[in-house]
């Protein structure tokens, strides 16, 4: 059957406008999607459709992360920091959890890329004459190390 066009509209939502915390936008598409009219489109969404808009959210998160681990990005009103990263890395699994996907990322894939992310970022700041002091307290690269441990 595929992914209805009503749905990948829903995941293209989440993924560009889903905000700092993508799981609220996920939720408001659930209920647009599966709410009778007026309030939806009363859709009953299957196994694939559902799995597709949670992955939305953990791109999203990713792409959140991404941001905040980027050293082009420290001097923009964006920006919010390594303590910020943490935050929604933590988020990030909670929502795993919290959706059951834990069986989908016990492979690791997800702890890897964030740890390259991580150390592109150490690598981008000593390119532009800094380190991980001049963005950051020790305890929140503890911290962020931490939640990417627990992933």
């Amino acid at each position: 059957m595929g992914i209805r066009k009503e749905v990948l509209q829903e995941i293209e939502f989440i993924l560009y406008e889903g905000g700092e915390i993508p799981e609220v936008c996920f939720w408001n598409s659930f209920f647009y999607l599966t709410s009778h009219p007026p309030e939806g489109l009363g859709l009953t969404l299957t196994q694939e459709e559902l799995k597709a808009l949670k992955q939305a959210v953990i791109e999203r998160y990713l792409v959140i992360i991404e941001r905040d681990l980027t050293a082009e990005f420290i001097e923009k009103p964006f920006y919010r920091g390594l303590s910020r990263a943490a935050i929604n890395v933590r988020r990030l699994k909670n929502f795993i959890k919290n959706s059951g996907l834990e069986e989908d990322f016990k492979d690791g894939a997800l702890r890897r890329k964030l740890k390259r992310l991580f150390k592109r970022f150490e690598a981008d700041l000593k390119r532009k004459s800094l380190s991980l002091e001049n963005v950051a307290t020790r305890e929140e690269v503890r911290e962020f190390k931490r939640e990417v441990d627990g992933l």
